[in-house]
């Protein structure tokens, strides 16, 4: 059975040693949210809630271990993303996704997600991840979803 909770600051260095926290230590205010099988960590979800492209929450950073993708993690990671996003307070959430990343953008499609009212963003250059410099030449569309109001 997959558990999904927030990444307590004890779990950093084991969860890091298997899953890339690409946006571990950035700025503005974050939560990581990791899936578990066990007493392993299969992948994560990263919601930024502050300096996001379209001022409301943003989710961020999907990963799910290789051998593990197409059972559901992913789904289960953007639902409960989501989840902490309306129980924040927050009606809408968006998420970036690359414009070769079919694959990711056909699940958030099926999940509710439209493109937003935003031109894509091209990202060129050297980005710093986890302390590191990686080039990058990419497009980002972003998407957005309203979100039921919680009980």
């Amino acid at each position: 059975m997959i558990d999904i909770r927030p990444l307590a600051a004890e779990e950093i260095h084991a969860v890091g040693a298997t899953l890339p926290l690409h946006r571990l230590g950035g700025t503005g205010d974050s939560t990581y949210l990791v899936a578990w099988d066990g007493e392993v960590a299969v992948g994560h979800a990263h919601v930024a809630w502050t300096d996001t492209e379209l001022g409301f929450p943003e989710l961020q950073d999907f990963f799910v271990l290789p051998d593990r993708r197409n059972a559901g993690i992913g789904t289960r990671l953007t639902l409960a993303a989501e989840r902490l996003v309306a129980e924040r307070g927050h009606d809408r959430c968006s998420i970036g996704v690359s414009i070769s990343n079919d694959g990711a953008r056909r699940l958030y499609e099926r999940l509710g997600y439209r493109l937003a009212d935003r031109s894509p963003k091209r990202v060129v250059g050297t980005i710093e991840i986890r302390g590191e410099p990686v080039d990058v030449d990419d497009t980002i569309v972003f998407l957005t979803k309203p979100l039921a109001a919680q009980d």
